[in-house]
C-alpha cells in the first residue's frame, strides 16, 4: 500500500520538479498568494511534520506543499489540529 496519495504516480519529485511547479502558480492569473514571511513559516512548519513526505509531499493529502503552502487560502491538511 502505498503510503500517500502521490506516491503511485512519482514518489520523489526533483528541486527543479518543484521549482517548476511553483513558478506555473506564481505566474497564473488570479491566485492569491501568501507573503513570503508566512509562505516560510508555512513551510518550516511542514518540514517539521512527520507527515511531509520526500521534501515535498504531505502525506496526508498527496500535495507539493511547496506550491499548497504558497496559497494564500491554502490550508494545512492535519485532521482536527491543522498545523496552520
Amino acid at each position: 500500500m502505498a503510503k500517500c496519495k502521490r506516491c503511485a504516480l512519482k514518489t520523489a519529485l526533483s528541486e527543479a520538479d518543484i521549482e517548476k511547479m511553483v513558478g506555473e502558480v506564481r505566474s497564473m492569473r488570479g491566485i492569491r498568494l501568501a507573503d513570503d514571511e508566512k509562505y516560510a513559516e508555512r513551510l518550516r512548519i511542514c518540514q517539521a511534520c512527520e507527515k511531509f513526505e520526500y521534501g515535498s509531499t504531505c502525506a496526508l493529502c498527496g500535495c507539493v506543499m511547496q506550491v499548497r503552502a504558497m496559497l494564500s487560502d491554502g490550508r494545512c491538511p492535519y485532521p482536527c489540529t491543522p498545523k496552520w
